[in-house]
This record gives C-alpha cells, sequence and structure tokens, in this order.
C-alpha cells in the first residue's frame, strides 16, 4: 500500500489569528443581519416551547383536547387511526386547524401547538424586518419578493393552499 503525502497548503490559504482582521471582511447588509437574528431568536424560541410542551401536556393530561394516556394506549395496542380517535372520546375533526388551535391555544396542547406554529412560520416573521430595511434603502424589488413569500407563506399557513391535497 503506497501513501501519498498531501501537500502542505500555501502560506496565503492558511488564516491565523494575526491574518484575518475586521477590515478584511465582507460587509453584510442590515436587512440580512435583522433577518438572521429575529430568524435565530425565533427558532430557539420555538424549540424551548417545544421542549417544555410535551412535560406539560403529560403533567395535566386532562386539560389536553386529547388524552394522551388513552391515545398511547389506542397506539400501543395497534388500533387504526379511527380506534386512536375513539379511545380518546373526541371526534375526529378534519381541517379547520386555526378554530382548534385558538380555542385550545391556553391548554398544553396549545402550548405545543403553538411552538409548531411559530418554528414553521419563522421566515414570515423574520423577514418583517428585512422588508422594513429593504425599504429603507429603496430596494423596491426585495420588497417585492420578499413581500411576495411573505404573502405564500400567510396562505399557507391559512389553509387557502393546500399541495398536500
Amino acid at each position: 500500500m503506497i501513501t501519498q503525502k498531501q501537500p502542505e497548503p500555501s502560506t496565503d490559504v492558511r488564516l491565523t489569528s494575526g491574518s484575518l482582521d475586521r477590515a478584511s471582511l465582507p460587509v453584510i447588509a442590515k436587512s440580512q443581519l435583522q433577518y438572521g437574528i429575529v430568524y435565530h431568536w425565533v427558532i430557539i424560541t420555538s424549540c424551548l416551547i417545544s421542549l417544555v410542551a410535551p412535560v406539560f401536556i403529560l403533567m395535566f393530561p386532562h386539560s389536553n383536547l386529547l388524552n394522551p394516556n388513552l391515545v398511547f394506549t389506542a397506539i400501543f395496542e395497534g388500533n387504526n387511526p379511527a380506534g386512536i380517535w375513539e379511545a380518546a372520546g373526541v371526534p375526529f375533526q378534519p381541517g379547520d386547524f386555526w378554530k382548534l388551535f385558538w380555542n385550545n391555544l391556553f391548554t398544553p396542547e396549545g402550548f405545543a401547538t403553538f411552538g409548531m406554529v411559530l418554528g414553521c412560520s419563522v421566515a414570515f416573521w423574520a423577514l418583517i424586518p428585512a422588508v422594513w430595511q429593504f425599504g429603507k434603502k429603496k430596494e423596491y424589488f426585495y420588497v417585492c419578493v420578499s413581500l411576495f413569500i411573505m404573502s405564500l407563506i400567510a396562505l399557507a399557513m391559512s389553509g387557502l393552499v393546500n399541495i398536500g391535497g
């Protein structure tokens, strides 16, 4: 087995703490920085909610729309979806997500759902300050593209646009 020694990288490729200074870093647009900051914190908030919410769901099983103890029992017994809904004691309600969400917002399940909704809609919230910065810089093409993307996200969240069938 012949091993070939890899050539050393040239000195101009190596980055040491002495060769990198603030002047050599690229300038990031304020709209991108604000988008990233909002995206970062909304995702962290969503993750923390999604981490804590199942604890509340299991601590207060009777405060939920579906009692997790009954649901888990039905799942582990091998019931089909209709059997799981029947075991939970709640009739299946297709669609109308927002009605269920708003009616159960202050329950442990509603808290968990809020974390998921927040995480799934993060691009919408992060685009708001970006659109503002694009408008301040008079970059109207980016304002229009961002507003178009925000409208697609809002339509998908509302349920008016459904690519799932």
